[in-house]
């Protein structure tokens, strides 16, 4: 059985798509928002049961949307609505059709304003019938064609339902006549009860109203129906401008008259009702009244930061202060101070500027086409600090006269990250009418502990500006420990859009003066359509590595600087220089930063994170350039590095200056070798520059008793790379080659298109091995002659003794065999079922177990690059495919050589 909340939920989808003109989808498991519910029940109920009846539903169902009971449901169906919205017609049955724009009725576009008040009675009158269960009030006068109804009881219990006739009189059996016609409703009933009381003996009346009597009234001026209608004699002028379908476009809210007999009985003013609720004026109508709508008067706009713009009719002398009344007066962000008043004088429109917290410009009266704007508050924050970075608290602070640093950082436990940069921090200050930026560099741990100089008194609007030690969040990662990241991942989304903030003002503030308007500049500002921190100096060294802004840590100097140094281009020093430095060389960041005030060697190398373990400290380099009139002039100071950083002096520095750390001569990094197998201590060991695998071989104890030197496998990391390269470049030019067989008819097609997709994908997912082939035997015994000079990242594999030898290639079955010096080549290619047909016999080559290539000549000669050679353990015999299989592809058989070498190298680096 389906449930009324299943209905209720269909029915209210049902009338979202109406409303959207079928463009919405209903899922079977959707539920009806409350916004959906609330606007079904703004239906009136005629028009909710023509939508139920529409779709199939029971009408009855609309009782329990509504709120109403069972036994409240009957009286509802009796009391038909007669009043519908604005542009409802009605079928032949007098059913409302429902108005194709019905979602209108329910949307407001809010960057429209509209005329205050007049949607209260938007109407559309279906009937004129009066409606009959209304309460009376005890001051009702009773009149002709009223219905009393009379309960008598007591020795008996009698009805009695009496209509006043023409003459105002009621005819009570057993009693007689009594005239109640313009008696109140109150001395009516006391007229009735004693009368029964004194002349009926044994009987008490109870005395109600029934039927009240229908009056007509006029409804003239700019009503949005006028004409005359029959309304209920309790009805008053609000209740029959409802009825009218309220008032046109250019009516007035503010003096609706009540016109009786030729006379003005009352003038009602909506505003008063709609404003403050008060109904005083809303009379009773009698029959003949006339309610005469003028058309309106003066407007003016109230708009803004106000609690309801719209426009507002004046009446008599209102003043600045009755718009703020009129409109709800102002939000909590209005800035009134400084409010903008448009008005029209002498055909032109004017502006001026009102101080809506005066009372003398409160008082000043408007006048019609007046346009009253309240504009918002500034966003800037007076009276504050803002802190940004790898900080655990950012956000705004209070400033208060003489405080510093240390007010606000109390702990670097507490209030830094984990991965703050504790030698480094920047305190931005706008100055003068410009904002030009004023930078303060300082340590941060001395500011904390209260070091004089480094501990900033800080002035109103100041950022303090904490940076992380990393640069790269693969960096952040691999050093910090899990807790703090996810700590840190937990405010991430707070973090990140502080710093969005901080990095948009900066910004909106650069573009904006480059573009002069502010919604280009915050476009700009988000697109971050700006020069690169690596353009900002004429020759970046070659060897600085961009990152990716996506890979930057969210607190890098990178990330945190570049608004700020995107504003200082535009600032020069006093000799005519960007206020910028760059330093480079053995330092931990080097890059471009900003020149902070007292700049000098010592601070910027605490900015670059300091120097590396390579730093050349007794001697650095500053290039600096020197503007004159028609030339630049390049000078080099020489700096004593290790005497600034001990303290024993500085250098000051100036805008576009260049600090190059040099490095320790001949300083290399820890150059790591692995030895892998059967070695006697295997392992990773660091070496010194020029040491020899033979030397490495004897630290490492030599050989177990095990080892196959003969099948060792030496591995370099720059051979890998090439090797990489080579099978890109292979796997292209194959392909263009099977293109170009393919488009020129050259060639028989024997491969399909299978096989070479096949090869290629084997060719491009083989990882390179990068193999230096060498006769290690040899080079062990030859005491140091030709060795190998051993790199960063080679890897020595030894593995155990092989006795197998390997087939592989176009044979019926590649596999292993154990290998047997009386075997021949010709012997085992049998044992493996022989060749395929693709087979290219006279190109059979032997990879030796030491990585070498020799061709088999068949018989038993052999073709080598030593003239005795001969089959060994650990060897692979190789048969390739003919090329005439392949289309005469020469690349083919080097892509089949790539995989079958590698392939060997891989199965004896595996062995181990």
């Amino acid at each position: 059985m389906i449930s009324w909340k299943s209905i209720l939920s269909s029915m209210v989808l049902l009338v979202a798509v109406v409303a959207l003109g079928n463009s919405v989808t209903v899922h079977a498991q959707s539920m009806p928002s409350q916004a959906q519910i609330e606007q079904l029940k703004k239906l009136p109920r005629a028009q909710q049961e023509a939508l139920a009846r529409q779709f199939g539903i029971d009408p009855s169902m609309l009782d329990q949307l509504n709120g109403s009971s069972s036994s409240s449901s009957s009286k509802s169906q009796q009391q038909e609505d007669v009043v519908f919205p604005r542009g409802t017609r009605f079928d032949k049955n007098g059913d409302p059709i429902i108005p194709e724009d019905l979602e209108a009725q329910f949307t407001r576009d809010d960057d429209e304003l509209k005329a205050f008040g007049y949607d209260l009675f938007s109407g559309e009158p279906k009937t004129f019938a009066p409606t009959s269960y209304a309460p009376v009030p005890s001051s009702y006068i009773m009149g002709v064609g009223d219905t009393i109804k009379i309960q008598l009881f007591g020795k008996e219990n009698r009805t009695y339902d009496l209509t006043i006739d023409r003459e105002g009189k009621v005819v009570i059996p057993d009693l007689g006549e009594l005239t109640v016609a313009g008696l109140s409703y109150t001395l009516m009933q006391e007229l009735i009860q004693n009368q029964v009381k004194q002349r009926l003996i044994g009987f008490n009346a109870a005395v109600s109203m029934g039927e009240l009597r229908s009056i007509q009234v006029f409804i003239a001026g700019e009503a949005y129906k006028p004409g005359s209608y029959t309304v209920s004699s309790l009805s008053t002028i609000s209740q029959a401008l409802y009825v009218a379908g309220g008032v046109s476009d250019i009516a007035s809210l503010r003096s609706i008259r009540l016109m009786r007999a030729g006379e003005v009985i009352a003038d009602f003013d909506l505003y008063d009702l709609l404003l403050k609720g008060d109904a005083s004026d809303d009379r009773i109508l009698q029959s003949g009244d006339v309610v005469f709508i003028p058309a309106r008067g003066d407007m003016v706009t109230v708009k803004g930061q106000v609690k309801r713009p719209a426009l507002y009719e004046l009446k008599g002398d209102e003043t600045l202060e009755d718009a703020l009344r009129f409109a709800g007066g102002s939000e909590d962000d209005a800035y009134l101070a400084s409010a903008q008043l448009e008005r029209i004088v002498r055909g032109q429109r004017v502006i001026s500027t009102v101080d809506l917290t005066s009372n003398a410009e409160l008082g000043k009266a408007l006048k019609g086409g007046d346009v009253l704007t309240l504009r918002q508050v500034s966003e800037s924050l007076n009276n504050s600090l803002l802190l940004v970075g790898a900080v655990t608290r950012p956000g705004h602070y209070e400033w208060k006269p003489g405080i510093r640093i240390n007010d606000i950082l109390l702990d670097s436990r507490q209030d830094l990250l984990e991965q703050a940069d504790l030698g480094y921090g920047l305190v931005v200050r706008e100055t003068g009418p410009k904002r030009d930026l004023s930078l303060y560099q300082f340590n941060v741990a001395e500011a904390i502990s209260g070091v004089e100089g480094e501990n900033l008194q800080l002035q109103e609007r100041d950022q303090i500006v904490i940076f992380s030690r990393y640069q790269t969040k693969e960096e952040e990662k691999q050093k910090l420990s899990r807790f703090t990241l996810t700590k840190q991942e937990r405010q991430a989304e707070e973090r990140q859009e502080l710093l969005s903030d901080y990095r948009q003002a900066f910004l909106e503030d650069l573009v904006q003066e480059k573009t002069g308007n502010k919604e280009a500049s915050q476009r700009l500002a988000q697109q971050r359509n700006l020069a690169p921190l690596s353009d900002l100096f004429d020759s970046p060294d070659e060897d600085d590595v961009e990152v990716a802004e996506e890979d930057l840590a969210l607190y890098s100097r990178d990330k945190l600087l570049e608004p700020i140094m995107q504003r200082i281009q535009r600032q020069r020093t006093g000799n005519g220089n960007t206020p910028l430095v760059y330093v480079s060389g053995e330092v931990n960041h080097p890059g471009v930063y900003p020149l902070v005030e007292n700049a000098s060697v010592s601070r910027l190398v605490e900015a670059a994170g300091g120097v590396k373990d390579s730093a050349y400290l007794k001697r650095a380099e500053i290039t600096r350039f020197e503007f004159n009139k028609d030339t630049t002039q390049t000078d080099y100071v020489t700096v004593a590095l290790n005497d600034v950083l001990q303290g024993a002096m500085d250098v000051p520095l100036k805008g576009r200056d260049r600090l190059n750390v040099l490095s320790i001569p001949e300083w290399q990094n820890t150059y790591e070798v692995t030895l892998r197998g059967e070695v006697r201590f295997p392992g990773t060991y660091a070496i010194k520059r020029g040491e020899t695998l033979t030397q490495l071989i004897e630290r490492a104890g030599g050989f177990t008793e095990h080892a196959f030197v003969e099948g060792a496998v030496f591995t370099r990391e720059e051979l890998r790379e090439q090797e990489r390269e080579r099978k890109k470049i292979l796997a292209q030019e194959l392909q263009r080659e099977v293109a170009g067989n393919m488009l020129t008819g050259t060639g028989e097609s024997r491969v399909s298109y299978n096989e070479m997709r096949t090869l290629l994908a084997d060719l491009l997912s083989a990882e390179p091995v990068g193999r230096l082939i060498m006769d290690l035997p040899k080079l062990l015994s030859a005491n140091g002659a030709n060795d190998v000079q051993l790199k960063d990242g080679d890897t020595l594999h030894v593995p155990s003794r092989n006795d197998s030898i390997s087939i592989m290639g176009e044979v019926q079955m590649a596999t292993s065999y154990r290998f047997d010096p009386e075997v021949s080549v010709e012997e085992y290619i049998d044992r493996s079922g022989g060749t395929k047909e693709k087979a290219d016999e006279d190109r059979i080559y032997i990879v030796k177990a030491n990585g070498a290539i020799e061709r088999y000549e068949g018989g038993s000669s052999w073709f080598s690059f030593s003239e005795s050679s001969q089959l060994g353990p650990g060897d692979a015999i190789i048969v390739p495919m003919d090329t005439t299989y392949t289309e005469n592809l020469e690349l083919w058989s080097q892509v089949t050589s790539i995989l079958y070498n590698t392939a060997v190298a891989v199965a004896a680096i595996n062995s181990i």
